[in-house]
């Protein structure tokens, strides 16, 4: 391990969100909010039955997504690599990415729904991993994009 590496239960316990103004609240919070939606739609899209137990609501599907697609459309349109697009352009690659990631996500849990063992358990942590690595990967790909642009200006 390198020295200047933190291990990770320490960089949990030393994390501090950082304080709430408008900057914040629209790169930051909403886009958390929205993973959690994320997290949500995928516990709902793979185990339809477990949230209505929880929570017995009409069937929320909709609010995650659409809170989830909220989120993410912020998380992309306040990327450094998209800083200097025109705000009409800004605003059409982030509901593209939004909505591609977002509905591409509940496609891929459908199929692996359906290609699992009818067990509910295994359907949840599917859902959950499956969305953890989607949206890893989705992070270092935009953290690309930025390191790329930023490299591109030097």
């Amino acid at each position: 391990m390198a020295s200047d590496e933190i291990p990770f239960a320490k960089a949990i316990a030393k994390y501090r969100p950082p304080p709430i103004n408008k900057d914040t609240a629209i790169n930051y919070y909403a886009p958390v909010f929205g993973s959690f939606n994320y997290a949500f739609l995928s516990i709902n899209v793979m185990n339809p039955g477990i949230l209505q137990r929880v929570l017995p609501k009409p069937d929320l599907t909709n609010i995650f997504l659409f809170n989830s697609c909220l989120g993410s459309f912020l998380f992309i349109a306040g990327r450094p690599h998209l800083s200097e697009a025109p705000l009409k352009l800004r605003v059409a690659y982030s509901v593209y990415g939004s909505i591609l990631f977002n509905m591409g996500s509940v496609l891929s849990w459908a199929i692996l729904r359906s290609l699992l063992p009818n067990n509910s358990g295994l359907a949840t942590v599917t859902g959950l991993i499956s969305g953890f690595a989607l949206t890893g990967c989705g992070v270092a790909y935009l953290n690309y994009n930025d390191e790329a642009v930023k490299a591109n200006k030097k």
